[in-house]
């Protein structure tokens, strides 16, 4: 506890210590899942949509539980991802550039699969319109707000922004700042290499509870439930949270989709450089 005060001084122990350590390494293989829908007139640009399916499997019992499901992390965004591919395929225009539709693996254990398609692109990255990715999404109803995860980032952010102030909703910025959240998904794999890239969540207004609900909502799956077996499917949830945030990124892309400029890094993104060479290529 002294020292933590601020006239706290070290003084030399005149004591050597050793200390060892051992570690065990796993090797295992998986794999990415990607679905594309042909761009009828620009078949060559793309715009992917990416959510991780794994989480954890059977780890340490909790509460005489093993199974460590992954509803909200990621089931949820997956789920989404699957409801905006089969919008695009019913959609009676069809998008005139590629939809790509990228379910990572490996993310839990250090955004492994998405690294691995960054550096070994199936699609060109200069050819790569944006990235819209959905992670752990909220399974409290619909909000007011919606929390955009890099805003202030790149040019994906003024689309979206158009369609909440079509729908009344506001656009707020990360929820957790502290928590580093726009560099712990995967869509900072293609912010790496270039690709405008973003990831919303609802936020906490909560549309029938309101905003302080909302919070003790989040705040407590956070606490409780995230990466433990205890975030599982229960007919509590209100997964139209979930199909909030699939409506917004499908109109996002279907509007991207049928357009003929790329979305751009703003002044002063850290991930601007890595796109302007890339679109040199």
């Amino acid at each position: 506890a002294y020292a933590r005060k601020k006239d706290f001084k070290a003084v030399p122990l005149n004591q050597t210590v050793t200390v060892g350590l051992s570690n065990k390494y796993k090797y295992s293989t998986s794999q990415n899942v990607i679905g594309i829908i042909k761009g009828s007139k620009r078949p060559e640009e793309t715009i992917i949509y990416s959510a991780h399916w794994d989480h954890f499997g059977i780890g340490p019992k909790i509460s005489g539980d093993s199974i460590y499901n992954g509803a909200v992390d990621n089931a949820s965004g997956v789920a989404a991802m699957l409801s905006i591919a089969k919008a695009f395929q019913n959609s009676k225009e069809k998008p005139e550039r590629s939809i790509v539709f990228l379910a990572v693996t490996g993310e839990e254990q250090g955004l492994l699969g998405s690294e691995y398609y960054a550096i070994n692109p199936i699609y060109p990255l200069n050819k790569t319109v944006a990235n819209l990715n959905m992670d752990a999404l909220g399974f409290y109803g619909e909000t007011k707000d919606i929390s955009i995860k890099g805003k202030g980032q790149n040019e994906v952010e003024d689309y979206i922004t158009n369609v909440l102030h079509d729908h009344g909703l506001e656009a707020i910025g990360d929820t957790r700042p502290s928590a580093g959240s726009y560099y712990r998904s995967d869509h900072f794999n293609f912010a790496k290499v270039g690709v405008p890239a973003i990831d919303i969540v609802n936020g906490f207004n909560s549309k029938e509870h309101g905003a302080k609900w909302g919070q003790e909502q989040r705040l407590g799956y956070n606490e409780k439930h995230y990466h433990q077996p205890s975030d599982a499917y229960s007919p509590q949830m209100n997964t139209d949270g979930f199909a909030q945030i699939a409506n917004i990124l499908f109109t996002v892309g279907y509007k991207l989709s049928n357009e003929t400029t790329f979305p751009q890094w703003k002044s002063g993104s850290e991930f601007k450089a890595a796109r302007d060479k890339s679109m040199k290529k």
